[in-house]
């Protein structure tokens, strides 16, 4: 029995117990394949955030108690390769990385008044009120604050409503894509890749390089400004660049992964 691993939906970013960072995927493809390999006896493991494992859609396709379908629900970026990780030592014959990863996460938030106080105290103590130092010093010592501040607003609780000036320091979340074939070793590797307003060479080149980079098999790639436009085309690319299939729906995709299995 082959067994299929897909991700889907929107990873969430926490800025505190409310607020968080997302983007705007509807996991909507990852529980179309699901459905799509499930009613073909694949053995499927969906790693999705929690609103698309409560979605209607979800609820439509009977993913919730389908016995060819695992679901695995997350929400954050490190939730997602906590979970990839754990599932290295199971034989997966394709994986699918269809969610869309949040490229970037609170790292803390202040509020620009206390960074204000905190950058010229930081002064007056180190320079002792005068500056007989580089431009260059007195860069750096800002940025040591910027980056590592002791006026980080408590988060593990909701933060006022009423900040004015709050400020988020965003860093970046680890990249997926890079552990997978360290992990699944002997699997077909089909990653997504999402571009805005560039031209079909650029999108195609662009994908080539991403499947160099992460030793992946393939990439589907597509362009926002399309999206927006209600033209659902994506390319099917390797990394010699286009491989010569064009999509136009989740079924479309489906099939050809069914063909990448077969490969």
């Amino acid at each position: 029995m082959k067994r299929i691993l897909i991700t889907g939906g929107p990873t969430n970013e926490y800025i505190d117990e409310v607020m968080k960072i997302t983007n705007m995927s509807t996991g909507r493809l990852s529980v179309n394949l699901a459905k799509y390999f499930a009613d073909k006896d694949y053995e499927v493991t969906l790693i999705c955030t929690r609103s698309v494992a409560r979605s209607g859609l979800y609820y439509e396709k009977e993913l919730a108690n389908n016995p060819r379908v695992k679901t695995v629900q997350i929400e954050t970026t490190d939730q997602m390769l906590k979970a990839l990780e754990a599932e290295k030592d199971t034989h997966y014959d394709l994986v699918v990385h269809a969610a869309a990863v949040g490229d970037y996460k609170a790292d803390f938030t202040f509020k620009m008044e206390d960074m204000a106080q905190e950058i010229t105290e930081m002064l007056y103590e180190d320079f002792n009120g005068e500056l007989p130092v580089s431009e260059q010093t007195v860069a750096s010592k800002i940025l040591d604050v910027l980056t590592n501040p002791y006026c980080k607003v408590n988060d593990d609780t909701k933060i006022s409503s009423y900040e004015s000036n709050l400020t988020v320091k965003l860093g970046l979340t680890p990249k997926i894509i890079a552990n997978l074939r360290n992990w699944f070793i002997d699997a077909k590797l089909v990653g997504f890749k999402l571009l805005e307003n560039v031209t079909r060479d650029h999108i195609i080149e662009v994908a080539a390089k991403l499947c160099n980079k992460n030793n992946m098999n393939y990439i589907i790639a597509n362009d926002l400004h399309d999206l927006r436009n209600n033209n659902h085309i994506s390319y099917l690319c390797n990394k010699e660049g286009y491989a010569g299939v064009d999509f136009h729906s989740p079924e479309d995709i489906a099939k050809q992964l069914e063909v990448i299995l077969g490969e």
